[in-house]
């Protein structure tokens, strides 16, 4: 028994290095704060090739070793696609080792089944669920293992099942853990490059803009003073012309002014259930001009502590970004509840053109923007203003299929 146990730490030991020499190849572009693809496969694969060749055989038919771990890291760590390959990889392995191929199949089969529906929504959880999901799932298998020797009459196997059910249970809470850590290194990196990045446009703005903004409002008054005077259609359509495109141009200062100017106004508790309604209301006209409808969705009672002026601002861009997005004779379902976290959910989802993932990775940052005469500040300015307000905005979209935007915001007390 205690040879099997040193065999079984000489796995923990090959497992935990195998997974800090991936994390010392990989860098930022090889994954999201989510996920990780290629090389987090090939580190699947190396441990799955060491763990089923040298496994702790107790008889014919009954294998020990670890290769649940890499089938659950690949699922939920890599996506369906790397799991799905992390699996059919174990099956070829198993053909040229001592593991029952059918019983492989079969058992594991089950797993991936229920790894797949699991892999899209464990992201979102936090990392007391995440480790109580992982403790779950796994110990799902040895009480079935233990209830098939019980019946087999196999009691000699049980504290082998015991043993080696605590020591791989350490082990995927321990490599869930290192992962997790690397994917919080990145995604606070990531953060404080954005920080910069805001930075940068802020102090741009702060010396830049109200320089701009001077010689505009004086030349904007002339041509006012201009259309007052006997002019052709055509050149009054100049003037017209004119003064949009300086309107235009005042527009985007005053987002480059909204993400510069400090915020020293304190927060009130304001109800979020009127403004969505007058937001909406505010957009609706332009939503009739493209023919598209916006559903309406709000239960009554919502209450955020916030500003109401600077999320009235997140929810217009987010409605005016979803009816640009639609061709034609499209809808729009804008819908505001209670989360079951105590937040505020928003939801404004629409039929549009949507994103690809590229696209959405880059998604709110200054200058980055899917429309042609777009700047990328209306949503640089939303995703501050919900971070400040210690919120979170998360974007689903599909090419051809629409996009969906949902705002978490603190509640009112």
């Amino acid at each position: 028994m205690l040879e099997t146990v040193h065999h079984l730490i000489l796995h923990v030991v090959f497992i935990l290095f195998t997974i800090l020499l991936f994390q010392m190849v990989t860098n930022e572009s090889d994954s999201s704060t989510k996920r990780f693809t290629l090389k987090f496969f090939f580190m699947n694969l190396v441990v799955l090739v060491f763990t089923m060749i040298f496994p702790v055989v107790y008889s014919s038919g009954y294998v020990y070793d670890f290769k649940v771990i890499p089938i659950i890291l690949a699922f939920l760590y890599g996506g369906k696609r790397v799991g799905v390959g992390t699996y059919f990889t174990m099956l070829v392995i198993g053909l040229f080792t001592d593991h029952v191929w059918l019983f492989l199949l079969m058992n594991y089969a089950i797993y991936v089944v229920l790894l797949i529906p699991l892999s899209k929504w464990y992201g979102r959880l936090n990392w007391k669920n995440k480790m109580l999901l992982l403790s779950v799932f796994y110990l799902f298998i040895p009480i079935t293992r233990s209830l098939y020797l019980l019946q087999k009459d196999e009691l000699k196997q049980l504290p082998l099942v015991a043993g080696s059910t605590l020591i791989i249970w350490i082990t995927l809470i321990l490599t869930a853990y290192l992962i997790e850590n690397r994917l919080e290194q990145i995604r606070i990196k990531k953060e404080l490059m954005k920080a910069e990045k805001f930075n940068v446009v802020s102090q741009l703005a702060a010396s830049v803009a109200h320089e701009i903004r001077n010689p505009m409002t004086t030349v904007r008054g002339f041509m006012q003073l201009l259309q007052r005077e006997t002019l052709t259609e055509k050149q009054k359509s100049f003037i017209d012309i004119s003064i949009q495109e300086l309107d235009h141009a005042q527009g985007v200062i005053n987002q480059y002014l909204a993400l510069a100017k400090p915020q020293t106004e304190e927060y009130e508790v304001f109800s979020l259930t009127d403004t969505m309604h007058e937001s909406v209301d505010v957009m609706s006209t332009y939503a009739v001009m493209n023919s598209i409808k916006i559903n309406q969705n709000f239960e009554n009672d919502l209450m955020v502590k916030g500003m109401k002026i600077e999320v009235k601002q997140v929810l217009l861009n987010l409605l005016k970004n979803a009816i640009e997005a639609i061709k034609e004779n499209g809808e729009i379902t804008a819908s505001a509840s209670r989360h079951h976290d105590g937040r505020m959910m928003i939801t404004i989802q629409d039929n549009g053109a949507g994103m690809s993932s590229e696209q959405l990775k880059v998604l709110g940052r200054p200058y980055y923007s899917t429309k042609e005469k777009g700047t990328g500040l209306g949503l640089t300015v939303c995703y501050q203003i919900v971070k400040r307000m210690k919120g979170e905005i998360q974007v689903e979209s599909e090419r051809g299929e629409g996009t969906t935007f949902r705002v978490y915001l603190p509640g009112g007390v």
